[in-house]
């Protein structure tokens, strides 16, 4: 028995490292899957926020064909995205020691990205419109404007960050529970065949039940019995997670075998699948009744 249960002992210390490995594989690929979904939907957003900008053509644009006003806003605002972002997430890791809030960080970072859009603006302007741009002196103009919508942008992608990071947790959360899970029902598996090893191949079966003698234990299978050197409460801990019950201090069924439930006088008595009746004494009455057999 003392073999057996280190046996387990040590299934369990190898599945736990297994299990964590497999976790932190699929947070990771979770996580990377997510990152590129969250790239190509702020590209999108962009791009939609651009087109909407277009067709309302903001700022005097009412004067150009809708075309190229649209053309314009994508590449502004596909532009903008190429600056805010890094710009954002650049600031916000320099200032996270400092700054405790992430929507100041944020802020911050919005507004330098800004103002290093008031610089690209007038360059696309000319790319589209081949007119005279003076840097310095069209960014007290420009630089409100370039702050006002990318601080839009900037609370719509944060809001939408958000909603996916709760997406993310819940995910992880999700896959853990499942690994978890399957890892439980692995260790509960290698517990009852390293039980089960210890019967004659001709005796291995559906475990019915246990019946304990002496300092031997009696195993009863759907291909008879036999009697090993066990003590019961060594069976019963490495059939923890089995599903049956203790009926009796000498006494534990397999749940699956119950067939039928019986009164002897005030006694209750479980039928096996296998004929064989079992005593259920006092102590154990009320478990067995909680557990769905009475008579």
């Amino acid at each position: 028995m003392k073999l057996s249960q280190n046996f387990v002992n040590e299934t369990k210390k190898d599945a736990c490292p297994l299990a964590n490995r497999e976790i932190d594989n699929k947070k990771q690929t979770i996580s990377e899957i997510l990152k590129v979904k969250e790239r190509i939907k702020n590209v999108v957003l962009v791009t939609i926020v651009g087109v909407v900008l277009g067709f309302l053509a903001p700022f005097g644009m009412d004067q150009i064909s809708s075309l190229l006003s649209v053309s314009y806003w994508v590449l502004t605002c596909l532009v903008g995205y190429g600056i805010y972002a890094p710009t954002i997430a650049i600031i916000e890791s320099t200032l996270s020691p400092y700054v405790k809030r992430q929507w100041h960080r944020v802020a911050i970072g919005a507004f330098v990205a800004s103002a290093l859009m008031s610089f690209a603006v007038p360059l696309i302007t000319w790319l589209f419109f081949r007119v005279d741009i003076h840097l310095m002196a069209s960014f007290g103009e420009v630089f409100p404007k370039t702050l006002l919508i990318g601080g839009v942008i900037t609370i719509i992608t944060m809001v939408r960050d958000h909603i996916d990071q709760q997406s993310l947790a819940l995910e992880e959360s999700k896959q853990a529970l499942e690994t978890t899970q399957q890892s439980t029902q692995q260790l509960v598996d290698q517990a009852f065949q390293d039980f089960m090893h210890q019967l004659p191949l001709d005796k291995r079966g559906q475990l019915l039940c246990l019946e304990m003698s002496d300092h031997y234990l009696k195993v009863y299978t759907d291909q008879g019995h036999h009697m090993i050197l066990m003590r019961f409460k060594d069976a019963l801990s490495a059939l923890s997670n089995f599903p049956g019950l203790q009926t009796h201090r000498s006494w534990w069924v397999a749940k699956d075998a119950i067939v039928k439930v019986e009164k002897d006088g005030r006694k209750l008595q479980l039928v096996l699948s296998n004929a064989l009746v079992v005593p259920v004494s006092r102590t154990y009455a009320d478990r067995v009744k909680e557990a769905g057999y009475s008579a």
